[in-house]
């Protein structure tokens, strides 16, 4: 099961958040929960099995699940684990004063009722450039830490503006995250420096009209095989990185050297100024006008 929402549609709610000191042995599960939940381990050492795979939890380890998902967590008898958990909805709305009302997000079952689904995927953006949050990763303690630490104080504090806060947090720690899967991704990739090239030269040509040909001419593969490397390794197809470099140069012609919409659909080969039109305001969020005009403000 996949639950898909665009990065423009998230809107999060941290349901729970709290630090678990763990005695030796200390063990939780198999349960399910209503909410998506984070665990991430602290300190110490134990032992993970989310969906049926098992995992020796260290420090600095991540966990995911989605709603519904069996888990199991046991601390280690010489070393037991310090967690840290987060439950949160991925949309939701925060309330108008005062706490978010507290449900138990912890619906405990046993054996034989454990239910059968096994994966449940969170996927943060479009079809071109969808991030799933992993089960499991290994990340460095001094990045994730510090935001867990600070929603399991935001969640102790009822008031909305740290229940704001807890969003906030959510949002930057989900972000920093993609970024560094996606950073490791592309050092982990062979064909990473040679897809590297490539986004080089369409940068560098961004003024031209785009050709799907480039791809096989600069890296000998046959040009949809490419594109699929590329989506792969960067979230998004040649041609919608293509585009973004095509808009970011527009915007400086329209804001540096104040070309009209229609002097810099020329320089940028358009097609139409029409469509040039269509495509910035879909994409920037303005008219060409308006921010060749904001471009004048101070």
């Amino acid at each position: 099961m996949e639950r898909r929402i665009g990065w423009e549609a998230l809107n999060p709610v941290v349901s729970y958040a709290n630090r678990l000191a763990c005695d030796p042995g200390f063990a939780f599960g198999p349960r399910v929960v209503k909410d998506h939940q984070f665990i991430y381990t602290a300190e110490g050492r134990g032992r993970a099995e989310i969906g049926g795979r098992a995992y020796d939890a260290k420090p600095g380890d991540l966990f995911y699940y989605g709603p519904g998902v069996p888990h199991r967590f046991e601390a280690d008898d010489d070393a037991p684990f310090v967690l840290y958990g987060l439950h949160f909805a991925p949309i939701g709305e925060l309330p108008a004063t005062g706490a978010i009302p507290y449900e138990l997000p912890v619906d405990i079952r046993r054996g034989a009722e454990t239910p059968p689904l096994a994966e449940a995927k969170l996927v943060l953006g479009d079809a071109a450039s969808g991030f799933a949050v992993p089960e499991y990763i290994s990340l460095p303690t001094g990045f994730a830490e510090p935001f867990f630490a600070s929603a399991a104080q935001y969640f102790r504090l009822t008031d909305v503006l740290n229940h704001l806060r807890g969003r906030a947090l959510l949002i930057r720690f989900l972000t920093e995250l993609y970024e560094r899967v996606r950073q490791a991704r592309v050092e982990q990739d062979p064909a990473a420096s040679l897809l590297e090239t490539v986004r080089t030269r369409l940068r560098e040509r961004a003024d031209e009209p785009y050709r799907r040909e480039w791809l096989s001419d600069w890296t000998h593969y046959h040009e949809n095989h490419a594109a699929a490397l590329f989506a792969r390794l960067y979230g998004q197809s040649p041609h919608e990185y293509f585009l973004g470099c095509k808009l970011e140069l527009a915007k400086k012609l329209l804001a540096d050297e104040n070309l009209s919409a229609l002097e810099t659909s020329e320089r940028l080969r358009f097609g139409s100024v029409h469509h040039f039109t269509r495509l910035f305001k879909r994409r920037v969020g303005c008219s060409p006008g308006a921010y060749r005009r904001m471009g004048r403000l101070v």
